[in-house]
């Protein structure tokens, strides 16, 4: 209820100050209404000040009135007492009447009226009125309590106790009130004063003269003052008329009361005046705020009726625009159905009207063309059964009748079709139901089709090409996997056993090097329909990669079923197969594994049939192998001992032994051959046999061949310092560090960083690794020899292209297989095999060496032979590079070491087997 809008009004300590100032100056005035006969005055203004300030800014104006009204109550206390305590008891009791008379009436019309402004509607003011008449009695109470306590008991005493105070408190209450909550409310304006002047005069002029009667005759001339009160009221504005009329009533109250003459009766016509005031005051605003509250009910009727008629103008547009948008409407309906009849009729994709008896109602142009049949002849026909397949047919009558049953509008539906030449497509169909306002009863369908048969086709690629091998038509590594899984997972469910078999193509790669891959791709494909007519239907093969195949078969009868495939299989692979170039005879190696007895997994199962596979591979090919608990144990060691290989390379744990190469003429040590030694933390001394091939298998073979030219090329140029004469050192290469393409360049390198004369450096080469490769072996060769590094032919006589090789490949030296050595003693054959070899190669100027002598009568064999270098344990073991001084000091100590006599070196141990 409270307004603010009162901006120019002070704020704060100012505003407070203010208040209390318009305080005393009503508490004064309200002490020039006091007859000296009466205890206190006829009206009590400050009441309605507190009142006012309450009703127009609510809370913010409690200190005002709390302060404003104890100030304003020590003006009749102090002026008006006889003694100091009989002021201070009617200060107590006026401070507590203007309290209680304004917090009971504000916070009384707040709870009937919530915040609705007193001087809006009439009834709030009527609701205003009450309250205050009600708390102005509640607020007598203080006075009443003082009566008695002044030992006041008769009636005069009790009227003067609470009659008078309550209708002082009220006509202050109505004098001030709605005039503070005019003002504050609105603003004090005196609209009417200037704009009325000569009106304004003669109501002044009205009420001086009915103020001059009311002086004469109080009692009986003060009623005249209503036609005035009410003149303001109904001729002014809102505020000018709570100024005039609250002036008025003050102006009548001061008159009536000097008017008054003194009697026994003083109270009662006192009272009377008071009453008489209060009434005509309470009128007269109350006159004013109904005829406030008619006008806004006439703005409010005058803007009803503006707004209903700006509502039936809008209306009356709305119809017009209504009527011509019905016309474009019907306009437009034309020229819909004609675009949707040649729509229908000219549309891409096949229309079709059925009823609810899938009987075609509409058949358009592009239906003619998919189906092969004319509108005439499809009309009247039942779509289901004519041109869809029965396994598709109860699919569409449920969707149909769907959609006529239930509130559904829309349903997608994908069926295969036959046409009339007896092409099938797949269509993707949009059903509609179309809803006839004219015919309720009548249903129709609409479907409206896409051919997708190009995508379904694609898809279908897709998904071939997504699980499918496209060479072999075997399932992918994705799609056996998923099988296998699942046979897994029925095995276990089920309680019975399924199998993984792997196989593989023995020597693929050559045939793909000799023939082309043309002829691989065909020997896959005819591997590929071999495996099928060994298997069952429900089996699954797959290429995991290359020439690797594997069969999942879902359901066996332990490991003897298994082996009748297996078996069955390798029976077919052998028979021979033409491939473009010739006809080849192929095996192949199978492993076999068992689940879920070997393996719960997938990924363990392979793993398991690979190691079988690679066991049969081991053990001579073409054969089938099942898979053991050893083979995991000897994959296990493989692995630790390839960890264990990468910590000795890095942490020095390799060291070179050197086995001596004698020439025969003069017993010199010509070359030492460098053998690679593991010294294996807790194994001891391991030779390269014992871990070469875990090197191999995981790719630290070249990185140890490149450690071992290194420590052999800086560890030559040390021999030589030994020596004392030119000393060669030989090392071995593996096929796989032989295919090396850099090999060439890595030799050279090495050379370089350790400026050795590269005439002091040898490499061996197996005569069985130049046999695969010959013309990437030739262009190696010829590279080495340009760096200056001198090459031997490695096991001489093992091959056969022996003569090819000595022709076409530069070697300075061959050695004699040891094969044929330790046959030649015994076997004359192999004697004649030898002698030739040697005397080959003594024609063409090769320095012929043999290795690996053992006995005396392998010595006496190769020097009546002409060979030129020895070498054996029958001469000397390999030596650890730190023993090479020892070595050559007993050698110049000793002299020649192979004399006639054939005396042994003191070092190493004769064995009975050749050092790797």
């Amino acid at each position: 209820m409270n307004n603010d809008t009162d901006t120019n009004r002070p704020t704060g300590g100012l505003r407070l100050i203010a208040d209390i100032a318009a305080f005393l100056c009503l508490a004064l005035a309200s002490l020039l209404l006091l007859d000296t006969s009466l205890q206190s005055p006829a009206a009590w203004l400050p009441t309605g000040y507190a009142i006012g300030l309450l009703f127009t800014h609510g809370r913010q104006a409690l200190p005002s009135v709390v302060s404003g009204t104890l100030l304003a109550a020590l003006v009749p206390a102090l002026l008006g007492a006889k003694d100091w305590v009989q002021g201070m008891e009617w200060w107590l009791a006026v401070s507590l009447y203007t309290l209680i008379a304004a917090l009971v009436t504000w916070q009384g019309y707040r709870r009937v009226m919530a915040r609705q402004f007193p001087l809006v509607h009439y009834t709030a003011f009527l609701w205003f009125l009450g309250t205050l008449t009600l708390a102005g009695f509640v607020a007598t109470l203080p006075f009443l309590g003082i009566g008695y306590l002044n030992g006041g008991t008769s009636l005069p005493d009790l009227q003067q106790a609470i009659l008078q105070p309550w209708f002082a408190g009220f006509l202050g209450a109505v004098l001030i009130a709605p005039l503070v909550m005019g003002i504050r409310h609105r603003g004090l304006l005196l609209r009417a004063l200037r704009r009325h002047l000569f009106e304004s005069m003669a109501w002044f002029a009205s009420l001086g003269f009915i103020l001059l009667v009311v002086w004469y005759d109080p009692l009986q001339n003060l009623y005249l003052m209503f036609p005035v009160t009410i003149w303001a009221a109904t001729r002014f504005s809102l505020q000018d008329a709570m100024l005039a009329i609250s002036g008025a009533g003050l102006a009548a109250l001061a008159s009536a009361i000097a008017g008054l003459q003194h009697g026994h009766s003083m109270l009662e016509a006192y009272l009377v005046i008071e009453g008489l005031t209060a009434m005509i005051v309470a009128a007269s605003f109350y006159v004013r705020v109904l005829l406030k509250d008619r006008e806004r009910i006439e703005y409010g009727l005058e803007d009803v009726v503006e707004q209903r008629t700006r509502e039936l103008q809008i209306a009356n547009f709305e119809l017009k625009d209504e009527i011509f948008v019905r016309q474009q409407a019907e306009k437009s309906f034309r020229r819909s159905s004609q675009h949707f009849r040649a729509l229908f009729e000219t549309a891409s994709n096949p229309i079709i009207v059925v009823d609810d008896q899938i009987v075609i109602r509409q058949w358009n142009g592009a239906s003619e063309q998919l189906f092969g049949y004319s509108r005439d002849e499809a009309i009247g026909r039942n779509l289901s059964t004519t041109f869809i397949p029965a396994e598709q047919q109860d699919e569409l009558s449920w969707k149909i009748l769907k959609l006529f049953s239930s509130g559904l509008t829309q349903e997608t539906l994908e069926t295969e079709i036959h046409g009339f030449n007896g092409s099938r497509h797949f269509i993707l169909w949009n059903l509609s139901r179309l809803n006839d306002e004219d015919d309720p009863g009548q249903r129709r369908l609409i479907l409206i089709g896409q051919d997708i048969t190009e995508i379904r086709q694609s898809q279908s690629q897709l998904h071939y090409l997504a699980h499918y091998d496209v060479l072999t038509n075997t399932a992918n590594r994705r799609l056996f996997e998923d099988r296998c899984k699942q046979a897994i997972s029925s095995a276990i469910r089920h309680r019975h056993s399924c199998a993984l078999i792997c196989l593989d193509v023995d020597h693929f790669k050559r045939i793909n090097d000799t023939l082309g891959h043309d002829a691989g791709d065909r020997l896959l494909q005819e591997l590929s329909n071999r495996l099928h007519t060994c298997v069952r239907e429900e089996d699954t093969i797959g290429r995991l990669g290359g020439d690797e195949f594997a069969v999942l078969l879902t359901r066996v009868n332990g490991a003897e079923g298994c082996e009748k495939v297996a078996r069955s299989i390798l029976e077919a692979i052998v028979q021979p197969i033409t491939v473009p170039g010739g006809e080849l005879v192929i095996t192949s190696s199978i492993g076999i594994t068992l689940a879920p007895g070997d393996a719960r997994s997938y990924e363990q199962l392979l793993k398991n049939a690979d190691m079988a596979m690679y066991r049969a591979k081991n053990a001579g090919r073409n054969n089938i192998q099942f898979f053991s608990a050893d083979m995991n144990e000897e994959m296990q060691r493989q692995i630790t001992l390839e960890r264990e290989l990468r910590y000795g390379i890095n942490n020095g744990q390799l060291d070179l032994h050197y086995q001596p190469v004698f020439q025969v003429r003069d017993g010199k040590i010509i070359g030492l051959e460098a053998l690679l030694r593991w010294h294996h933390p807790s194994r001891g001394v391991l030779t390269p046999g014992e871990f070469l091939d875990v090197a191999e298998q995981t790719g630290l073979l070249q990185p140890l061949g490149e450690w071992i030219c290194h420590n052999a090329c800086l560890q030559a140029r040390a021999i030589q310092a030994m020596s004392g004469y030119p000393v060669s050192v030989r090392i071995n290469l593996s096929s796989r560090q032989y295919n090396h393409p850099r090999l060439a360049e890595q030799v050279d390198r090495i050379i370089r960083d350790t400026r050795l004369d590269p005439a002091l450096m040898l490499v061996e080469i197996d005569e069985r690794i130049l046999n695969d490769r010959l013309e990437e072996t030739a262009c190696t060769l010829h590279r080495l020899k340009e760096i200056g590094v001198g090459l031997v032919l490695d096991r001489y006589g093992s091959g056969l292209s022996t003569l090819k090789l000595l022709r076409d490949l530069p070697f300075d030296q061959v050695k004699i297989d040891q094969h044929l050595l330790h046959l030649a003693p015994s076997d004359e054959n192999t004697q004649a095999i030898i002698h030739t070899l040697i005397n080959l190669a003594r024609q063409l100027s090769l320095t012929v060496a043999a290795a690996g002598v053992e006995t005396e009568e392998q010595d006496l064999f190769l020097r009546t032979a002409g060979c030129h270098l020895l070498q054996g344990h029958r001469f000397c073991s390999p030596v650890a590079s730190g023993e090479l001084p020892d070595l050559f000091a007993q050698a110049r100590q000793n002299g020649p070491i192979l004399p006639e006599s054939q005396i042994r070196m003191p070092f190493g141990e004769t064995h009975s087997r050749r050092e790797p």
